[in-house]
């Protein structure tokens, strides 16, 4: 058993030998940063200096700039549904900016069902979230229910105004 354990250590004390031990091949190397995955992209929806990026079904991505620092944050992890998915061929405005509140609107398709439900989320400081539960009527005038994502209240936390141009 004392051989294992002394071919053990000999081992160990070769590859560290090896990895200290200097290369004259790799002298003068500079290492590149990797390109960061938005740059080729154009955004989907520009605010002052930060760009938003849709990515698919899963997340918003803001990039955010000072000066040349350019600084990556996901936004928003979009909930996931059980057995759908959301089509390639949607319309490529599915982020919008309004003046006030940044929306995105998804199309999923239900394993089986066909055609789309459409989601809308919507944020105001793009950290509070909430989602499109339906219309609501207050005083015989149209309303949008909007409830803060991840409540499982049956209730509006706000309200817009169905404004018909």
């Amino acid at each position: 058993m004392n051989i294992y354990k002394s071919l053990l250590l000999l081992f160990g004390c070769l590859v560290l030998i090896a990895a200290c031990s200097k290369n004259p091949l790799k002298t003068n190397v500079t290492t590149s940063l990797p390109t960061p995955w938005w740059e080729p992209l154009t955004p989907d929806v520009v605010i002052n200096n930060n760009e938003f990026y849709l990515q698919g079904c899963s997340s918003i991505t803001r990039v955010a700039s000072e000066g040349s620092i350019k600084t990556a944050s996901i936004v928003l992890n979009i909930p996931t549904r059980l057995l759908s998915s959301c089509p390639e061929n949607q319309s490529n405005k599915r982020l919008k900016y309004d003046g006030t509140y940044l929306t995105l609107t998804l199309c999923r398709v239900a394993f089986g069902a066909g055609g789309c439900a459409e989601e809308r989320y919507k944020t105001l400081d793009f950290v509070n979230w909430e989602e499109y539960i339906g219309i609501t009527w207050l005083k015989s005038e149209k309303y949008e229910a909007w409830r803060k994502l991840g409540s499982t209240s049956s209730k509006a936390d706000s309200i817009t105004k169905v404004v018909i141009n």
